[in-house]
């Protein structure tokens, strides 16, 4: 029996990056649950592919012999802060960088420096954290009432996903599933939002104009986003299903606000330069060799504010550039 339920889990994850229709993965999950005696949670009955993401790989855990079940998801606590500030050790020079390979509507698009790697007084700038663990949505114990009361919210004007001279003004922008996100064109001439997520769009976008995009699913990394008119023009988004995240400003800095507390933490670090697989950074003085961007936060407790500090040298940068 495990090894049907490992083989089913393996087939059930392809689909959800595959086939855009978790209610499918959720009536095949309840069909094995009963097959195998085993408990699903009453709330996947809504499809969201997070829920499902916490059902498969409680499934995958237990065909392996662990202990976890689907309605292990643990209680939390309270909710607490995480604040801090990441840095760059070192510098990465001007030189490491060429200028956008403008070749087509010069009197509007810059050709300026394409700064992939943003630092500014050693801060580092657009730096993308984010939690990487189970959530449920709209439970008010994972749910700060402060995000509750924003669901659905349009995500427009200044917090809208920008271009201006032919380049996008952000380099990793962060949302939500529940979330729609306006895409603007500031520029005097036509763009197109070709965006490579689950929910991807390829759209038009005349001058000084804007669109919308509604994400259907969660991104399990940041998607690309580029124009096809100027293909100089790169950015990325990411799409959470919870509201844990964070990309630090112009001096490094950043705060996640009402995480839960008393539960595990996985967080994920995410740059555009820094490679895919292992590096090394450090965490609150301490050196830690990532996989993929994890690491893992000691629970906070109730009403904590827990600082995390974040070093990265600089060769990683340029030995990446």
């Amino acid at each position: 029996m495990k090894n049907i339920v490992n083989r089913f889990v393996m087939k059930s994850m392809t689909m959800i990056r595959t086939v855009k229709d978790a209610t499918i993965l959720s009536l095949l999950l309840l069909t094995l649950a009963v097959g195998c005696t085993r408990s699903v949670p009453d709330r996947i009955s809504g499809g969201s592919t997070a829920d499902i993401t916490v059902v498969a790989d409680a499934f995958v855990a237990d065909a392996a012999g662990g202990a976890a079940t689907a309605t292990q998801i643990p209680e939390p606590t309270g909710f607490g802060t995480i604040t801090g500030k990441i840095t760059v050790k070192g510098s990465v020079p001007d030189s490491k960088f060429i200028a956008y390979n403008v070749n087509k509507d010069t009197s509007v698009c810059s050709a300026e420096l394409n700064k992939r790697v943003v630092v500014n007084n050693g801060g580092l700038q657009w730096g993308l954290l984010y939690y990487d663990g189970p959530f449920a949505t709209g439970d008010p114990k994972w749910e700060h009432a402060d995000y509750l009361a924003v669901t659905g919210a349009n995500l427009s004007g200044d917090l809208a996903f920008d271009q201006k001279s032919c380049i996008f003004l952000s380099r990793i922008y962060a949302m939500r599933t529940n979330q729609v996100l306006e895409i603007k064109n500031s520029d005097t001439v036509g763009h197109n939002a070709n965006l490579a997520g689950l929910t991807s769009a390829n759209m038009q976008i005349g001058p000084n104009a804007s669109v919308t995009y509604k994400p259907v699913y969660q991104e399990s990394k940041p998607f690309t986003v580029d124009c096809k008119a100027h293909p100089w023009m790169s950015s990325y988004i990411i799409v959470r299903a919870a509201p844990f995240f964070a990309v630090t400003g112009e001096d490094g800095s950043f705060q996640i606000s009402n995480v839960p507390t008393g539960v595990a933490l996985p967080f994920k670090f995410w740059h555009e330069v820094l490679p895919s697989g292992a590096f090394e950074i450090t965490i609150n003085g301490a050196s830690e060799k990532l996989s993929r961007g994890k690491f893992n936060l000691d629970p906070l407790e109730p009403g904590e504010q827990r600082e995390l500090n974040i070093e990265i040298d600089a060769s990683l940068f340029n030995n990446a550039l």
